[in-house]
């Protein structure tokens, strides 16, 4: 059934959602749940610990010594290489070989986000090899060579920039690779360049799969909590072009033994990167604009979608979004969270009081660095200036994954007017970083999901605009924010993407069209607007970058302070941490699972599938379903594997606690968590209760029929 309303409701609703994001606040403030940090008590006692920065190792320069020295274990370059070559990168995800036939380790997510646009997709459990089904979209990069390129990158900057430089070298290594390889160079913040190689397979097939309603057992409220109880996990496996199983030379066995708590862990995955270098003036603009804005905004968006879905049918596509956006809020609520707490904002900002203090007592470092703090500092500054106008019209792609701006608000931006055509660039449009999205091109969510956003937009822009009378009366006519909203979604060009055989992208909006007198408002200040943010961030860029090289000089170790793809190595040991006034144990059961479920009476999201409920016999509820361990999960949690000190898997990373989610700012290892699903739970189910006999073996290490 197509998902209409009129713009009497839809105003309705906008209404009803702006009352209850008010509600809402004050009732979050009183939330016992909240995620907590640290000691409540502040003072002297908190310090600056080494770990902040987190634990995070290049595959090319593993800190061996530091291995030995804190569990006394012997690690080197044939370790290292085992742990390269076992690990294979999916599209935002990471999975591990698990078995000589190819048969590989990640999550369930990482698998179904293939899946959702297909039918049936509930469980699949390749009971034979036979049964393994082909995932188009689905592809797997295996690591085969990690080699340091930093001479190289030196030597190419001699006459151009450092991007250029790292592309050359990233060419050059590119042209002598065969050509199913790929070579990417990636930097840790400036200091040091490594060229990974990885060979791509695109012939993946997927073996098992649990149920949405066992993968994500609680929905998002469950999400980014622990004790956990959900099998999160997947098996692939990889063949080659000429369809056959891949024949791996390096996999992770099972372990001979139980992990236990207090074991060491490792874990390897590909970084999401960090917020770790920023400045402790750089994370309060964060706490005190961003990450509200991007809060009421998820807010609106998630509360109008779940307004939809419950008064009109949808497909599981439009319930998959909603649940990817909760996350998403979720996940947003608990870094402002941590950014508002005492205890980290303090650690934070003695940490760049030490910085500073270092800095004075070397000359040399001094003269590189001294003065970086200020100037960040200043930038800061300038950007509260700005606050008004940000929340107006900053950050207007929205979230990527999912894309929760307004897309109709975007392309009022983008607009002009019949009397403005020509006289500017029309690269003006894309210049401003605001291109159509995907989401433009391949489909639009409901309408009163794109009301309710542009109308979150509008009453931003009214309340900066309020000392202009003119202005105000000209952006609305009369109308609130909500019924411009309504009129403009239903009736003008705006409302849709522009066609893209029509040749520019940027539409031309004509007198009559009810967006109009909006354009002739917002397009000029948002564009103004964007060209002073944009330098400050180009230039708060820089300094950033800086800063991690600053922190890193006194640190010695690596600070990785931004986006990347690389994969990097953390470790640390199985362990719980305080939580409620109690311990989370180290381990879940099958027994939590089944409380659980029975606890909320066996209700939506809740519920088990009714092969769960029968196999109650042949499972032993005793055995570990979930893990805690202290490794940093910036390495990568999704699918990255979860390894003893002998290279055996004993679990996949799904996760993080609700700490953990502010691990983008800083680790804290007495209390941030990797969770991750036990290998022992997932052999476990597979056997009795799925069935899978031949699977649970290869898993197990027993020898695959595949190919005999």
């Amino acid at each position: 059934m197509a998902l209409r309303c009129s713009s009497r409701h839809v105003v309705g609703w906008v209404g009803l959602l702006l009352l209850g994001s008010l509600l809402g606040h004050s009732l979050r403030a009183q939330d016992r749940g909240a995620p907590r940090f640290g000691p409540a008590t502040l003072g002297d006692t908190i310090q600056v610990e080494a770990s902040d920065v987190g634990r995070l190792w290049s595959l090319a320069a593993a800190p061996f010594d530091r291995f030995e020295r804190r569990y006394g274990m012997k690690a080197d370059s044939a370790w290292a290489t085992h742990l390269r070559r076992g690990l294979l990168r999916l599209p935002n995800c990471t999975a591990a070989l698990v078995s000589p036939k190819g048969l590989a380790l990640t999550t369930a997510r990482c698998v179904r986000q293939h899946l959702d646009a297909e039918p049936g997709t509930g469980a699949v459990v390749a009971e034979e090899p036979a049964d393994e089904r082909a995932v188009s979209g689905l592809y797997v990069d295996r690591l085969v060579a990690a080699t340091d390129v930093t001479t190289a990158v030196q030597a190419a900057r001699s006459d151009t920039t450092v991007q250029a430089a790292v592309a050359s070298v990233q060419q050059r290594r590119q042209t002598q690779a065969p050509p199913e390889h790929r070579v990417e160079v990636e930097s840790v913040n400036g200091a040091s360049y490594t060229a990974y190689t990885y060979r791509r397979y695109e012939d993946v097939r997927l073996a098992f799969v649990p149920t949405r309603t066992v993968s994500g057992v609680g929905g998002p409220d469950a999400a980014m909590t622990y004790s956990r109880h959900a099998l999160d996990a997947a098996l692939i496996r990889v063949h080659t072009s000429d369809g056959t199983p891949l024949a791996a030379d390096h996999f992770f066995e099972p372990p001979s033994q139980d992990v236990r708590p207090g074991d060491v862990v490792f874990s390897l995955g590909h970084s999401s990167g960090t917020r770790r270098a920023e400045s402790a003036d750089q994370l309060a603009v964060r706490r005190d604009l961003m990450l509200p804005n991007r809060r009421d905004r998820l807010e609106t968006w998630t509360q109008t979608l779940r307004t939809v879905l419950d008064t009109a049918e949808a497909g599981s596509s439009l319930r998959a979004t909603l649940r990817a956006g909760e996350r998403a809020l979720k996940r947003t609520r608990a870094r402002l969270d941590a950014l508002q707490n005492d205890y980290v904002m303090t650690r934070l900002r003695r940490r760049d009081a030490q910085l500073r203090q270092a800095l004075r007592q070397d000359a040399s470092l001094n003269d590189r660095f001294g003065g970086l703090l200020d100037s960040l500092a200043a930038i800061q500054d300038a950007k509260r200036s700005l606050a008004s106008a940000y929340r107006a019209f900053g950050h207007l792609g929205g979230e990527p994954r999912p894309l929760s701006g307004s897309s109709t608000f975007r392309r009022i931006v983008q607009a002009r007017r019949p009397e403005t055509v020509g006289s500017a660039s029309s690269a003006e449009g894309t210049a401003m970083g605001m291109p159509e999205s995907a989401a433009d091109r391949t489909g639009q969510p409901p309408a009163p999901v794109r009301t309710a956003l542009l109308a979150f937009r509008l009453d931003a822009v009214q309340r900066h605009l309020q000392p202009d009378s003119a202005a105000v009366r000209t952006l609305l006519e009369g109308q609130s924010p909500m019924e411009r909203a309504a009129e403009i979604v239903k009736s003008s060009v705006l409302a849709t993407p522009s066609d893209p055989s029509q040749g520019a992208a940027t539409p031309v909006v004509p007198d009559e069209d009810p967006a109009a007198a909006v354009v002739d408002v917002v397009a000029p200040r948002a564009r103004s607007f964007y060209e002073e943010w944009r330098s400050l961030t180009r230039t708060e860029r820089q300094l950033t970058r800086r800063l991690a090289r600053a922190r890193q000089a006194v640190r010695s170790a690596p600070v990785h302070p931004g986006s990347e793809n690389a994969p990097r190595l953390t470790d640390g040991r199985v362990l719980g941490y305080p939580y409620n006034g109690t311990t989370a144990p180290p381990f879940t059961t099958f027994f939590g699972l089944y409380e659980q479920t029975r606890a909320y009476g066996g209700d939506e999201p809740w519920a088990l599938p009714d092969r769960w409920r029968r196999s109650t016999a042949e499972l032993d509820r005793s055995v570990p379903l979930t893990l805690a361990a202290s490794t940093d999960a910036a390495a990568g949690t999704r699918g990255a594997p979860l390894l003893n000190q002998y290279l055996e898997i004993v679990g996949v990373a799904v996760g993080t606690n609700i700490q953990g989610a502010a691990g983008t700012y800083l680790f804290l290892p007495e209390r941030m968590r990797t969770v991750g699903v036990d290998v022992r739970g997932l052999r476990h189910a597979i056997m009795n209760v799925y069935g899978a006999e031949e699977l649970a073996d290869e898993l197990a290490g027993g020898t695959s029929t595949l190919s005999e």
